[in-house]
């Protein structure tokens, strides 16, 4: 791909930015340009620095975080300008779509009526705003007439990822600063939404990628910048850094001419089977004495009545791993917060080691809230900001299990140890945290429960290659303990495969299919589930 020969929409000679208290910076000296027709792609392990660049080069930092250096964005230096200026001088010039989409959807607006708001920013006229508003909705994969009346938790996780990437297009600004956009979406739309990143750069939009997904990277990217530890290791174009494009690269970097974070990231990219042989062969007994855990007859409505998902029941004896896979908005997550008693059913029941559990989870005793431990797919919004992250996962054990505290925080300290968390960034606020460590220690606060079931909603979406790999090496192991059951929502195929051995189809709200997870992931792809739609209602 060949971008623009235009001047830079953004040109970054040098940013750097420091946290009050920390020993090296969070970004050192780092530098790009994204001209306009052309997509920058910045890549590398979770805690490299990449969304603190996403936020620097609008001139913008999270608290506490101090910025250097120069970021001219059309022309304008952004840090020379005091913070409070700043929002106004990138105003319809740049847009940012942030790594947690639920931080850019106003909780109290209606899908519709929020984004045509947000368009009068670009656009004059009603009509014009309007309009703008139903192209911004369809290039990001929603259709109007489905989204326009609702709020944003009436929404699955994939079908807000989508809403907040069309409230960053709407307003038309020249340049698109995007923060993991496919993370929570199935395979067919992340492709689509790659098209659509790669059109507006054709169109003349200049985009700043931030991404873990490598194979979006190489379909939509004109050059690459790998970081590590805030610094920039390397740089070129995107066929060079990291292989051509296609399916699976076919191409890759000589080692001897890549950096050595650019070779992990690329030997970590395809999953084995490493998660599946870590595990028992035979499921024996239960830990301690305890059954399984089985939903019934699951039914979730609407207020109006109209039924959310279809009659749904599934089974988790002791030591199962089961994947839940269809496309997203088809109800995985809805029925993974029945379980967790998140969400109220109309009908049905959860029952644990054959006894029924309360619908809602502030009715469950300890140990019911025990046996069921719910990883969310958007993981930020599950810690308290002001509180280290360590005391919090302590917590688990010691509120749930009894454990002292001392005890609680050692197998906190190990079990994070084992996923790639060092000790020191344990004792960090959550703020301070990257997307995939947050991720990560949401993991490991589950699994200190020693739970019966634990429910992981897309815990590798926020993942660079090396630590997805890691955590599908290791979780199998973290498992085995307690015999724990896994129900494991995801749209990673190759981590599929590797953890768990059926799966659960999902359509529209129904399970369509379940079996053996390559005969469902079969199925799935050759289109014979028996059943189609978008599962757009769910």
């Amino acid at each position: 791909m060949t971008g623009s020969a235009h001047l830079p929409l953004l040109d970054v000679p040098e940013v750097s930015a420091h946290a009050d208290g920390a020993e090296r910076p969070l970004l050192d000296r780092v530098g790009l340009t994204v001209p306009a027709g052309a997509v920058t792609a910045v890549v590398g392990p979770s805690g490299s620095g990449k969304t603190t660049l996403g936020l620097a080069v609008l001139g913008a930092s999270r608290s506490g975080v101090r910025l250097a250096g120069r970021v001219l964005l059309a022309g304008t230096d952004l840090l020379l300008l005091p913070p409070a200026g700043r929002p106004a001088a990138r105003a319809g010039r740049a847009a940012h779509l942030p790594q947690h989409p639920e931080s850019v959807l106003d909780p109290v607006r209606r899908a519709g009526g929020a984004l045509t708001e947000l368009a009068a920013l670009g656009h004059r006229g009603r009509a014009a705003q309007k309009r703008a508003a139903r192209e911004a909705l369809t290039a990001s994969g929603l259709e109007w007439e489905t989204v326009r009346r609702r709020f944003p938790h009436q929404l699955s996780g994939g079908q807000q990822q989508r809403l907040a990437l069309a409230s960053t297009m709407v307003t038309g600004a020249g340049l698109l600063v995007l923060d993991e956009p496919t993370s929570g979406l199935d395979p067919a739309l992340a492709y689509a939404l790659g098209r659509t990143v790669r059109n507006l750069a054709d169109d003349g939009a200049g985009v700043l990628l931030l991404s873990h997904d490598l194979q979006l990277v190489r379909e939509t990217a004109d050059r690459v910048i790998v970081l590590e530890q805030g610094r920039a290791v390397d740089d070129g174009p995107a066929a060079d850094v990291l292989g051509a494009g296609g399916p699976v690269p076919i191409v890759t970097p000589p080692p001897a001419v890549r950096h050595r974070t650019t070779r992990e990231l690329l030997a970590a990219e395809r999953p084995g089977d490493a998660g599946k042989e870590a595990g028992p062969d035979t499921i024996g007994p239960a830990a301690e004495g305890r059954g399984g855990v089985a939903a019934t007859g699951i039914v979730v409505r609407r207020r109006s009545g109209d039924p959310l998902t279809g009659t749904v029941s599934m089974a988790f004896p002791p030591g199962g791993r089961v994947a839940l896979l269809g496309p997203s908005g088809s109800g995985k997550t809805t029925f993974a917060r029945v379980l967790a008693g998140l969400t109220t059913p109309s009908e049905g029941e959860v029952r644990f080691d054959d006894r029924p559990l309360p619908r809602r989870i502030d009715r469950r005793t300890a140990a019911q809230r025990r046996a069921i431990q719910y990883v969310h797919q958007n993981s930020a919004g599950s810690f308290e900001n002001h509180r280290p992250v360590l005391g919090q996962l302590a917590d688990t054990a010691r509120l749930l299990r009894g454990l002292r505290g001392d005890d609680a925080t050692a197998e906190a300290i190990g079990t994070a140890g084992s996923l790639g968390l060092d000790e020191a960034l344990l004792h960090r606020t959550p703020d301070r945290l990257s997307g995939g460590q947050l991720q990560r220690c949401a993991l490991v606060r589950a699994l200190t429960a020693h739970p019966a079931l634990l429910v992981c909603d897309e815990v590798t979406s926020a993942l660079d290659t090396v630590s997805r790999q890691r955590v599908i090496d290791t979780l199998p192991r973290l498992l085995a303990p307690a015999d724990t059951a896994l129900l494991f929502i995801s749209h990673d195929l190759p981590a599929v495969r590797a953890l768990t051995d059926e799966a659960a189809l999902f359509d529209g709200g129904r399970c369509v299919r379940h079996g053996p997870v390559d005969e469902v992931l079969s199925a799935a792809w050759s289109g014979t589930s028996g059943q189609g739609g978008r599962g757009d209602d769910a």
